[in-house]
């Protein structure tokens, strides 16, 4: 399970619930592959954050696209 410290950055709640999602994204030579994702969800405004899974998870380097 993924921990993340959170305060929500609309109301200043700190409890979250962490859920995953999948979304399309286009790589070198007009591929797309499916890209995992983490969402933080405030429990008490419902403010969301999204955070690659590549990223924190420490599986690949986020690479700037040119």
């Amino acid at each position: 399970m993924i921990v993340l410290d959170f305060s929500c950055l609309k109301c200043g709640h700190d409890k979250y619930q962490v859920k995953t999602t999948f979304c399309a994204e286009k790589t070198p030579g007009f591929k797309l592959e499916l890209g995992t994702y983490y969402l933080k969800i405030c429990m008490n405004c419902g403010y969301t954050e999204m955070y690659s899974a590549k990223v924190l998870d420490k599986d690949e380097e986020l690479k700037p696209e040119y």
